[in-house]
């Protein structure tokens, strides 16, 4: 009877009567910025293919990891790896492919070397995350093909605060893990410094599934060795002036994770702990042709060790260094914006242990890149350039370098004020990457044995996109349809052998203790896709507005030979029901996913799935000086069996059963 309390709650807070809050007009939101990119874009005429999420919204989606935050952005799915790991796949790209950023540098994990390597980069403070897509990728990387997602915070302060003391509090609850998170952010300065805190605490037990994970196998309908336990604190401070600032910031990470499905003796846990100092600083008017000059730098102190059986094996460590100076410039020639700028990442990357994949490794980058904007009366050009420098020396082995040269272009046709065209074009070289070129060896984790390929030349992909953007008082509307082409795509592919690990040999045919393997190949590919969404204004009242929401995205995949590329996210499509006014917001949402009939080679087919989703958050002024913030999400409503074709473990680590999370946000 108790559990039936929590699916009612959501329902109960839906229907609530809201008759206190008349002349709840339709809001108008202002435009965004776009952060991510240093000449300021504006969200509805940026040439860029982009989203934003921040707000509420944010504050709704966020969860555990990245990659669940985000699964119901277009194009976006989640690889998860049990509810400890979720790595974003943008457009059926992952792991180096998407670069994700922590305020405008990279996260300096491991997370790009193995699909269970958690991202250290946490949504959970967050003020904003972009995803950007085509050109404006340059500023960050040559080889994110997928996209670029930043994670916007204020951990370094860049203006003063109004008052003396100003934060948040957040309690939640899921009743499908028994998941528990409280966490707080504390924002303050007077005259010229400016000072941040905050930290969480989250601890969840295994998860409720729907069905058993492994046919055959009863486990009580709990995904084992799911559980998870993560820590985090950070501290920041900056002194600004009319002229500029200048601030620093230490966080510091423990997170503790299982990788499912494991028992006793196959337990496979993740130890991860990680310490990261940044600075950034910026210089108003520092020459006569520039605005701005904007330097970051972070230094990262990175190591998890993969617990078997509660013994320590594998050590994986990187501690690295990442610079970034941007120089924005005023108007020139016949550019109107533009940013110039360099970028260095320096890293000491090691695996030690008995399962140690990859070698102890330096590697060093340098980048040098610029984006540049040309604006008439109907259309607006951008132009980017990045030439990167890499070079990768294992120990014990020859050093490799490589020289990727990635260019691009964009239009924007403003055909009314209503209404716009987008067409880009980039052609993107990627390096690759060192799991990709040196890896060799079995890990448990992944329950695979990996072979790599130390003659791995450059990737190229030769991307271009056309978007449509509709604004009008009856619906609005975005449309964007994609192809890629790519020389030398690299990939892991199941090549049907095993490795005994008992005999330590490779076998065609093997039953127990046995390991597929993976070989690292290089050849021809193409992605071709779109993505859709289309909402529409259904009723209009004294109390609020009833919204709904039409979206699609698909994306397939295949070599230069006909196969399939694995591990590609199937079609999706759905509908979004939105009832908000000036306190209130609820959305029931549905989506379905296609059965994913084009698995690859040797890999298996995925079924579909429906999965309603219902979310709701009342927001209340509880004094002068704060406000209240209540919220509950009922996820996957029909207990449906969820699998992700994206995820290494489709066929034993399914996603969670029904569930509600709940919670309260105190802002003051």
């Amino acid at each position: 009877m108790f559990n039936y309390l929590f699916y009612l709650i959501p329902l109960a807070l839906l229907f609530m009567n809201q008759q206190s809050y008349a002349g709840s007009e339709h809001v108008q939101e202002l435009d965004q910025l776009i952060i991510s990119t240093p000449i300021n874009d504006n969200h509805t005429n940026s040439v860029l293919a982009v989203s934003i999420l921040s707000g509420d919204d944010l504050r709704m989606k966020a969860a555990s990891s990245l990659g669940e935050t985000l699964k119901n952005e277009l194009g976006i799915s989640s690889q998860s790896f049990g509810p400890g790991v979720g790595q974003p796949v943008i457009r059926g790209q992952t792991g180096s492919r998407v670069q994700v950023l922590q305020s405008g540098l990279g996260s300096l994990d491991v997370s790009s070397l193995s699909p269970d390597h958690a991202n250290s980069t946490e949504a959970l403070w967050a003020e904003r995350i972009e995803i950007i897509r085509g050109p404006a990728t340059l500023l960050y990387s040559s080889g994110a093909i997928g996209g670029v997602i930043n994670v916007l915070d204020n951990r370094v302060p860049d203006s003063v605060p109004e008052t003396l003391f100003g934060g948040a509090f957040e309690q939640r609850y899921n009743t499908v893990n028994e998941g528990k998170s409280s966490a707080f952010k504390i924002d303050g300065g007077k005259g010229n410094v400016a000072w941040h805190l905050d930290g969480f605490y989250r601890d969840s037990i295994n998860q409720q599934i729907s069905e058993n994970a492994i046919a055959g196998v009863d486990d009580g309908k709990r995904l084992l060795n799911s559980n998870t336990r993560a820590q985090s604190g950070t501290a920041g401070f900056s002194y600004i002036t009319d002229q500029g600032f200048i601030g620093f910031s230490v966080n510091h990470l423990d997170n503790n994770y299982g990788i499912p499905p494991g028992d006793e003796p196959d337990e496979v846990r993740i130890d991860l702990k990680q310490t990261r100092y940044d600075m950034k600083a910026q210089l108003k008017d520092p020459l006569s042709f520039a605005e701005t000059l904007n330097i970051r730098l972070s230094y990262n102190d990175y190591q998890h060790v993969e617990l078997e059986n509660g013994a320590a094996g594998t050590v994986f460590s990187n501690e690295g260094f990442e610079s970034r100076i941007e120089l924005i410039q005023k108007p020139w020639a016949f550019f109107d914006h533009g940013v110039v700028g360099v970028q260095t990442k320096n890293s000491e990357i090691s695996a030690l242990g008995e399962e140690a994949i990859i070698p102890k490794a330096d590697i060093n980058t340098f980048s040098f890149f610029t984006v540049q904007d040309i604006h008439t009366e109907q259309m607006t050009y951008q132009l980017g350039l990045r030439v990167e420098q890499q070079w990768i020396n294992p120990e014990r082995l020859s050093e490799v370098s490589h020289t990727p040269v990635s260019v691009s272009a964009s239009a924007l046709w403003s055909v009314t004020n209503e209404d716009s065209i987008k067409l880009t074009f980039s052609r993107s070289e990627r390096a690759p990457d060192i799991q990709e070129l040196f890896t060799n060896g079995a890990h448990l984790a992944t329950s695979s044995y990996a072979i790599g390929s130390s003659n791995l030349t450059v990737e190229t992909s030769y991307n271009i996109e056309l978007g449509f953007h509709f604004d009008h008082d009856l619906f609005q509307a975005n449309f964007n349809i994609y192809q890629n082409w790519v020389q030398d795509y690299i990939s892991q592919i199941n090549n049907g052998q095993f490795f005994n690990t008992l005999s330590e040999t490779f076998v065609n045919n093997c039953i127990n203790n046995c390991l597929p393997v993976f070989n690292t190949q290089q050849q021809g590919a193409e992605f071709q896709g779109f993505e859709a969404q289309m909402t529409i204004p259904l009723l209009t009242t004294d109390y609020g507005h009833l919204d709904s929401e039409f979206f699609a995205d698909y994306v397939r995949g295949q070599f230069s030979n006909g196969d399939d590329i694995p591990r590609m996210p199937p079609m999706k499509y759905g509908l979004q029901l939105s009832w908000e006014n000036t306190a209130w917001s609820s959305q029931l949402r549905m989506t379905h996913a296609e059965k994913q009939q084009n698995p690859g080679l040797n890999e298996t087919e995925t079924d579909g799935y429906w999965l309603l989703d219902l979310s709701t958050h009342y927001r209340l002024q509880v004094s002068e000086q704060a406000d209240m913030l209540l919220f509950a999400k009922a996820n996957n409503l029909l207990d449906q069996d969820i699998r992700h074709s994206v995820s290494f473990l489709r066929t034993s680590a399914p996603e969670a059963g029904r569930g509600v999370e709940m919670g309260v946000r105190i802002e003051f």
